[in-house]
């Protein structure tokens, strides 16, 4: 049975001074469960990462509630969000957020040690291979390429094991044979249980997924379930006739 993972309500954000205020986020409602491959589409500027974040805990909401597992992310402390890091949900994130410190290695494991689960060296290095990873695990994050950084960035959280899965844009900096990699073992941790949220604007990995929504201006402008390409093109057409 799937279970309910993540529940938005009248979700807004406002970002900017007094006098010099943008609502970027205009009254979201947005569920999703165990098991779904959730993707966000929609033009650059439309909300897609502002509405990952305030989904994940990371950013709050002007007003509206986002629930995980039932818990109200509004107003929690850092400690309580700090746990659900660490043990329910995993981020990854357009910009890698890599320690520049830390080993590739060290960079992947690093939530491991931090929840204190033990950490298999042989899995993590058949992990990399399976992303198609060549460089090498001792390497700081400067030292890699822009894709080899993602992969080091999606090896982290997929070494997680969370529940929650908040991905931007994950093979954004992929050549198409990583990119399609990344994306089976996305499908496949879905496959499994796991709630993944993903924002793309890759309409093909997009049909791939569950269930799309299509974002502009802010809003939901369409939910498109078991998408496939012609559907999302016509939705993301729809779309822009609308906002014109």
């Amino acid at each position: 049975m799937n279970i309910m993972k993540i529940m938005a309500n009248k979700v807004t954000k406002v970002m900017g001074n007094k006098g010099n205020q943008i609502e970027i986020l205009h009254g979201i409602d947005l569920q999703t469960s165990s098991g779904e491959f959730l993707s966000i589409i929609g033009p650059s500027g439309s909300g897609k990462t502002t509405l990952l974040k305030c989904l994940s805990g990371l950013v709050q909401p002007t007003s509206g509630t986002v629930k995980i597992d039932n818990q109200l992310l509004n107003n929690i402390s850092e400690r309580k969000i700090a746990k659900l890091r660490r043990t329910k949900i995993s981020y990854i994130f357009q910009s890698y957020n890599l320690l520049p410190a830390l080993s590739a290695f060290d960079n992947i494991v690093l939530p491991l040690r931090l929840s204190r689960q033990r950490i298999n060296k042989t899995k993590i290095y058949q992990l990399m291979n399976s992303l198609n990873f060549k460089a090498d695990l001792k390497q700081l994050p400067a030292e890699l390429s822009g894709g080899e950084q993602q992969k080091v960035a999606i090896a982290r959280a997929l070494t997680m094991k969370a529940e929650i899965i908040f991905a931007d844009e994950p093979t954004g900096a992929l050549d198409s044979t990583s990119r399609q990699i990344i994306f089976d073992q996305l499908r496949q941790l879905a496959d499994s249980g796991v709630c993944i949220v993903m924002v793309t604007h890759d309409i093909g990995q997009a049909a791939q997924t569950d269930r799309a929504l299509v974002l502009n201006d802010g809003q939901v402008m369409a939910e498109v379930n078991h998408p496939t390409e012609p559907l999302l093109i016509s939705a993301m057409n729809e779309t822009k006739k609308a906002i014109i």
